[in-house]
């Protein structure tokens, strides 16, 4: 494994990780982004809970399938390491 592979894969995993909850974070702000708007209502905690408690719920449900990424990345990397050090 090159350290270019091992580059590649530490993105995919954090990919993997942070994705889907940076998207949750900015479906949830838009839409009530949108909400606010259309009613006119400006306040700045309401975006906040509602994407705290979205991630939360994200977080609980998909927890596990977004560890697999780290996980296999850590199998791979720690299987590497003897053939990475002899050369």
């Amino acid at each position: 494994m090159t350290s270019s592979e091992i580059s590649v894969g530490a993105w995919i995993a954090f990919g993997e990780m942070a994705g889907p909850a940076l998207i949750m974070a900015l479906v949830i702000g838009v839409v009530v982004g949108i909400i606010q708007t259309a009613t006119q209502i400006r306040e700045a905690s309401i975006p906040f809970i509602l994407k705290l408690a979205g991630i939360a719920a994200l977080t609980t449900a998909g927890g596990p399938m977004m560890m697999h990424g780290i996980d296999h990345f850590a199998a791979t990397l720690m299987n590497a390491i003897p053939g990475m050090l002899h050369g």
